[in-house]
Parts: structure tokens; C-alpha cells; sequence
């Protein structure tokens, strides 16, 4: 059982955890693709030291089973733990955004003009931070995609957990947060710019970025006030 630090009560403390876990809500800032720009330098630098302290905290997620030994314990990345975080600071990011413009003009009329025209452009522009979060699939017998087992299962939601904690502690450092499914950073030729292998899955894009950065527009989540309330998602199992 963890304790509160030495100078609060417990009532503090459960009070400060649920507040930051209520608090954390989706934010997007948007800006346009073609002024992606890097951050000040002072800026950078607090929002580098932030991300690392969020991986460290993000990498305590449970998980119940380890990735797999051949495929994914190998490489410079060798943990058991069934997820990998791959980092993209400003000066990758608007290098990213310079090659998706690159293609997409390239190639009119393609998934890469689609990409270059959605809205996953103006957010990789306006955040600060992306952490790239992906789940270790253990590899299906006949090579093809993975399945769906129990082992997968586990993986995936270990993957969720840490996410879940990446987005918690940026919430109590002040960093404004999205959850994205990924767009066309979930595109296998994305993948292979970045260094990330095939052979994972994407479980999320999540963006951060602080609460001052230059923004075209801020847009919210639609689901949030949606969720209803503990009767609504739970039940209690009479004896």
C-alpha cells in the first residue's frame, strides 16, 4: 500500500490523486502544418525534463504477462514489459510534418494528401510533445496479423494502463493532453521513418503539450460529459 509523502495526511493525498485522475480531460491544440516551429529554448528544455519524469512514472503500469522473447526482447529495447514508448520533440515533429507535406504533394490524391488535409496535421503541429505508445503482439502462428488471445488481450491492456499513468502524470505536471487513435501516424511507412517495428501495434499517439504554447484554436473531447455517473457503469453482485 503506498503512503503519502511525510508532509500529508491521507485525506490529502487521496484528495490530490482523484483530482488530477477528474481533472485529466482532452485537449487538442491546433495549429496550421506549415507553421510547425520550434519551442523556445527554456520551453524545450522544462518540457524534456516533464516527459522523461511521465515515462518513468508511465513505465510502473501493471502488466501480466511479459512480451514476447524472440520478437520483441531484442534490439535496443529489451524490457518484458508488453509496451514501448517511442519520443518525438519539436524539432522531429515539424521534421515529420516536412515529410508528410512532402509526399503528400508528391502524390495528389493519395493517403498521403488525405493525412496532410486531416486534422492530425494541425495537432502534431501544436503540441509539444508526441509519445508515440505501442503494444508488443505476440506473433500469429501462420504469420499473419496478430490474434486476438489471451495473451494479446493482456498486452493490449497493459499497453492502456501505461498510457493512462503517461496522461496522469502529465496532468499533475501542468501538460495538457490528447489520446489519439494515431491517423496516419498508425501507417506501417510512418512506422518505418520513426524506427518502430512492424511488428507492433500502435495503442496510442498521446500529445503534450503546455498550457502556453501558440494555437490556431483549442478543441475538447465530445464524450467527456457523456459518461454518466457510477450508476450508470457499475453494478454491485449481491450474496
Amino acid at each position: 500500500m503506498s503512503q503519502p509523502p511525510l508532509n500529508q495526511t491521507r485525506a490529502d493525498f487521496v484528495a490530490a490523486v482523484d483530482h488530477v485522475i477528474r481533472e485529466r480531460k482532452t485537449l487538442k491544440v491546433l495549429r496550421d502544418p506549415g507553421d510547425c516551429a520550434d519551442l523556445p529554448f527554456e520551453v524545450a528544455a522544462q518540457l524534456h525534463v516533464a516527459v522523461r519524469e511521465c515515462l518513468d512514472v508511465a513505465g510502473w503500469a501493471p502488466f501480466h504477462k511479459p512480451a514476447h522473447k524472440e520478437t520483441h526482447q531484442q534490439g535496443e529495447l529489451k524490457s518484458v514489459v508488453p509496451w514501448r514508448f517511442y519520443v518525438l520533440e519539436k524539432p522531429a515533429l515539424c521534421a515529420l510534418l516536412q515529410r508528410l507535406r512532402t509526399q503528400a504533394q508528391a502524390q495528389p490524391d493519395s493517403k498521403w494528401s488525405r493525412a496532410w488535409e486531416s486534422k492530425i496535421t494541425r495537432v502534431i503541429s501544436g503540441t509539444g510533445a508526441l509519445v508515440l505508445t505501442t503494444w508488443l503482439p505476440d506473433p500469429s502462428p501462420d504469420g499473419g496479423a496478430p490474434v486476438l488471445t489471451e495473451n494479446n488481450q493482456e498486452h493490449i491492456a497493459a499497453a492502456s494502463a501505461a498510457v493512462q499513468n503517461l496522461m496522469l502524470a502529465a496532468e499533475a505536471r501542468g501538460l495538457q493532453t490528447y489520446w489519439s487513435s494515431g491517423g496516419v501516424l498508425n501507417d506501417a511507412e510512418v512506422f518505418d521513418w520513426l524506427g518502430i517495428p512492424r511488428t507492433q501495434k500502435l495503442a496510442g499517439a498521446v500529445f503534450l503539450a503546455p498550457t502556453d504554447l501558440p494555437a490556431d484554436a483549442l478543441e475538447g473531447g465530445s464524450w467527456r460529459e457523456k459518461r454518466g455517473g457510477p450508476a450508470d457503469w457499475s453494478k454491485w453482485i449481491e450474496a
